[in-house]
């Protein structure tokens, strides 16, 4: 089924085309567990009608009965979605798109504890693992969860796969619950959902979490307001990011929402978006490459422009649920582009201007590339850890009634309630230390602001400065963590994927067992760079070479990171067996005690470094050229 959703309060966001159902849910059961209000009826019947499902209820007064017919209708369909709602819920079917229409997994709704002020009648607490968005514990039937951050909304999405494992799990749950019993049986109160979705996850069924973010939730008595305005609206607002950084959050997010409201009424393409991004980002490159006054201001508004659209691919992506690891790829490294063609533009008008600043242009990109493959090798070795067996990433082992299982799934100490939301001071707190890290919308207000002085010098130094500090604070951090103990390191835990972000032809790659093993990607590349400048010499125009040679590697850096984090795989190994770092700097060597003017030999060699890994990233996307932008 693709039908249209028109329910929900007006107005509207977006085209027929936008709020389409792919209907991956269509034609399966929706099952009220539990006895539900007038009021919470009515949702649950608009929840049924919204997704073509057949609307089924439990009709048991005592807990362990309801599990079983919970799992009777588990058993019932091996063909089809089954949809597993709370009584007490009332939620607008708006509000779990990405629940009931999304990829075809099976998936909790769930809210995450920092929207919620209220703690009052709360439903079950969760606890989701950072690595893979799973739900890995859940408070219910007397069973504790240590280090929750999220609450259950009452809706789970079971796939046609996983039903009989549900329906095994439920009966195993029913089972233990009356051996247990001392006299009669136990009622089934408001939390017999949060029963069900405590025995899915403890018998180790992967039921992914997925956020409702600022929409209106109610359960019982326990409420969510959500963002002002209706459902769509509320979707609208949160398909925008709310975590890029401060100057976006207070400035472009508010821009870049209104225009991709707009651009959802006329349906247009997230991957078209990206291209217009980049072209505006372009655009503002060739402006600031003329060295004119009124050039240079035009820039400064395009560059402010391209971001705000830059953000605008991404909301339309998550509003119509078209993400795709080809989309999130295209998208930044357009952002990546950007920069090295701006850094680029400044340069050339200093050397046209007589002034120098190609071997500056070159330290800066290379501190921008150290600080984000740095952040990529860090957040891969974190991810390494969190993989491994155990708390606080698994689901406590065994079923309700296991001789293991335990009343608390956490080591003693562990905070078994949902934190509180920050309060002003650590949203202060919180924001400084964004600025500090320089997300992109800070790196580009930097340039923006830069160019009104109409000094490249100014800009770059700026922008160079700034880099530098962000990945001191970065670093500090990381290294006293690791240096100290305090990360929780592992080396049995290592991060495998740390080989492929080292562009290493012969020499041995890091395994990933040393503590500080990450750091390696972004050494080798400070390797290069010193490799490139003292090949150049003094030539400006050798320099300029340089800067060449360094943006082509950096794509390279680039293009490995983001493919080993969207898709798990590194880029092709003839290409770093045929023009690793070692037959670069062997190259560079000869260039630079050979020739007296290395320019031309640099240049040639960065466009068939330039040849060859436009090549191997047209190999490795070749095969998600069909997937939609996200």
């Amino acid at each position: 089924m693709t039908s249209t959703l028109t329910w929900g309060d007006p107005p509207l966001v977006g085209s027929p085309r936008a709020r389409a159902l792919r209907g991956t849910s269509s034609g399966g059961a929706l099952v009220q567990v539990g006895r539900p209000a007038s009021s919470e009826a009515a949702a649950v019947a608009a929840l049924a009608s919204a997704y073509d499902l057949r609307r089924e209820a439990t009709s048991a007064t005592d807990l362990p009965s309801v599990l079983e017919q919970v799992a009777a209708h588990a058993r019932s369909d091996a063909g089809t979605p089954l949809v597993l709602v709370a009584g007490d819920v009332d939620v607008s079917p708006v509000a779990l798109l990405d629940t009931l229409d999304g990829a075809d997994a099976t998936g909790a709704a769930v809210v995450e504890g920092a929207a919620v002020t209220e703690r009052a009648g709360a439903p079950a607490a969760v606890r989701v693992s950072r690595a893979r968005r799973l739900v890995v514990g859940v408070g219910a039937a007397g069973h504790a969860v240590g280090n929750p951050g999220a609450y259950a909304v009452g809706v789970l999405r079971v796939r046609a796969a996983d039903r009989a494992a549900l329906a095994a799990a439920l009966t195993e749950a029913a089972t233990a619950l009356r051996a247990g019993a001392t006299g009669e049986a136990e009622p089934a109160g408001p939390d017999a959902f949060d029963v069900v979705l405590l025995a899915a996850v403890r018998a180790g069924l992967p039921v992914r979490a997925v956020p409702v973010a600022h929409q209106r939730v109610r359960r019982g008595d326990w409420q969510v307001d959500g963002a002002p305005g209706s459902p769509w609206q509320q979707r609208l607002r949160a398909a925008s990011r709310g975590n890029d950084g401060v100057f976006s959050m207070l400035a472009i997010r508010p821009l870049s929402r209104r225009l991709t409201a707009y651009g959802l009424g006329r349906d247009w393409s997230p991957n078209a978006v990206t291209a217009v991004s980049l072209a505006l980002g372009l655009a503002a490159c060739a402006a600031v490459a003329t060295g004119l006054w009124w050039a240079w201001l035009l820039a400064a508004v395009l560059l402010q422009a391209s971001l705000v659209v830059d953000c605008v691919d991404g909301e339309i992506a998550r509003f119509t649920r078209v993400s795709s690891p080809l989309g999130a790829w295209l998208d930044a490294v357009s952002d990546r582009v950007k920069e090295f063609a701006m850094v680029a533009a400044l340069a050339w008008v200093a050397a046209r201007r007589g002034s120098d600043l190609w071997w500056l242009a070159v330290l800066v990109l290379t501190v921008l590339a150290f600080r984000h493959v740095e952040d990529h090798a860090y957040a891969m070795r974190t991810r390494a850890q969190l993989l491994a067996e155990g708390w606080p990433e698994r689901p406590a082992a065994g079923g309700l009634g296991a001789p293991d299982a335990r009343a608390c799934d956490a080591p003693a100490g562990v905070p078994t309630t949902v934190p509180l939301p920050p309060a002003r001071r650590a949203r202060l707190v919180r924001g400084a230390k964004q600025v500090l890290h320089l997300p992109v919308a800070e790196r580009y207000l930097i340039m923006s602001l830069g160019l009104l002085t109409m000094s490249p010098a100014v800009v770059l130094w700026a922008l160079g400065i700034a880099s530098l500090l962000a990945l001191g604070w970065t670093q500090a951090g990381r290294l006293a963590r690791a240096v100290t103990g305090r990360d929780g390191f592992r080396r049995d835990r290592p991060d495998t994927a740390l080989a492929e972000l080292c562009d290493l032809a012969v020499l041995p790659r890091p395994s990933g067992r040393g503590r500080l093993s990450w750091q390696v990607p972004g050494l080798l590349l400070l390797v290069e760079t010193a490799a490139l400048l003292l090949a150049a010499g003094d030539d400006t125009t050798a320099r300029a070479a340089a800067y060449a040679w360094l943006a082509v590697v950096c794509w390279r850096v680039y293009d490995n990171a983001y493919r080993l984090r969207e898709t798990g795989e590194g880029g092709p190994g003839w290409l770093r067996r045929g023009s690793g770092l070692e037959w670069r700097v062997i190259v560079l060597a000869l260039v630079g005690g050979a020739l007296s003017q290395p320019a031309p030999a640099l240049l040639g060699v960065a466009l068939v470094l330039a040849a060859l890994s436009a090549a191997a990233s047209a190999q490795g996307w070749s095969g998600r050229l069909g997937d939609k932008a996200g």
